[in-house]
């Protein structure tokens, strides 16, 4: 029986250490060390971690830019006079986005402005998916659901892939001062390798769920109005080939139709001097550091470009002029020859 019992015990100490201890150590979305990640070359959960940290420290920032990782090139350290953090997260979505600044608000933090880029990422991803993925699950569900934070984390298999990625000395480890400091994408080791565009594919989700969007959109809208806060909506430049998979295979144009109905919003996706030259992007999802600060020259500079602003990019649109700058986007893409 001794034997047994101490079989037994051996063996429940190898289940606690290998199912909760390790992997808690280990912790390779770092949402066990949100207050100070390492950087251990995964990508961290950066909603939790990003939203956990804001919470904690709620007079630090007055304004915020919500997007999916296309907006994590914006370096906010470039936005003169506003306390400014870079919300930026792993196919960031307006649902998320929304239940974020619904906790922003719930616990007493009142934004003055809100940056939200979006794009066709912004209705072509899937919510159920991200719910169950230790990299996109959004804080709502893992700070009140401890059920939920284990089943996504203390899982072996899991942790086994991690020590693989951990490993690889091609990936990059996130630069954890900028991260904390500005919340835009930075890295110690630069992780934009050379890209063969000759096997350039589009970088856009399978699912077309416009009105979903927009509704949670129109919700961002309302709740910003009802509080005092200033939005401001930009489309992300999206590099040529993911733009016109949006724009043929998508339905883009329907959702900047619908996002017009809702609010002014600043235009940079189209076919212009910035979308067309490789040079501007890392790969065809995400743009360079360069694109960002034109981004914010134009929105909060008030610079203007008047070339790239007959290509469509750096427009503000509204809801008197989105039909005739939406049917010149679509006549735009009609025409575009490689």
């Amino acid at each position: 029986m001794k034997k047994f019992l101490l079989k037994l015990s051996i063996f429940a100490a190898y289940v606690v250490l290998a199912s909760v201890i390790f992997p808690i150590w280990l912790d390779p979305f770092n949402v066990f060390h949100a207050e100070r990640i390492r950087p251990n070359r995964i990508e961290p959960n950066k909603n939790y971690i990003k939203m956990k940290y804001i919470l904690a420290n709620p007079k630090k920032f007055d304004t915020f830019i919500f997007g999916s990782s296309r907006v994590g090139r914006i370096c906010t350290d470039k936005i003169a006079d506003e306390k400014c953090y870079n919300m930026t997260y792993s196919v960031g979505l307006p649902g998320w986005h929304l239940l974020n600044l619904k906790t922003f608000l719930k616990n007493g933090i009142q934004p003055r402005k809100v940056y939200i880029g979006i794009d066709s990422v912004s209705y072509t991803s899937n919510y159920d998916r991200q719910v169950n993925e230790p990299l996109r699950c959004p804080y709502e569900y893992l700070a009140d659901d401890a059920w939920h934070l284990m089943r996504l984390y203390l899982v072996p298999s899991m942790i086994f892939g991690s020590v693989i990625a951990m490993l690889d000395s091609r990936s990059s480890k996130i630069d954890v001062d900028i991260f904390y400091k500005y919340g835009y994408t930075a890295f110690t080791t630069s992780s934009e390798r050379k890209y063969d565009w000759s096997k350039a594919i589009p970088s856009v989700g399978k699912k077309v769920e416009i009105d979903k969007a927009l509704n949670f959109i129109r919700e961002i809208a309302d709740i910003c109005r009802q509080n005092g806060i200033e939005l401001v909506l930009f489309t992300n430049p999206m590099h040529r080939i993911t733009y016109l998979a949006s724009v043929n295979d998508k339905d883009y144009f329907k959702f900047l139709e619908g996002v017009a109905e809702i609010s002014d919003f600043w235009n940079f996706s189209s076919i212009n001097d910035i979308t067309v030259n490789n040079d501007n992007y890392i790969e065809t999802s995400h743009y360079k550091y360069e694109v960002g600060d034109l981004i914010i020259d134009v929105i909060c500079n008030g610079k203007s470009f008047p070339e790239l602003q007959r290509q469509g990019f750096g427009v503000k649109v509204t809801r008197e002029n989105a039909k005739d700058f939406i049917a010149m986007l679509r006549k735009q893409a009609e025409e575009f020859k490689e």
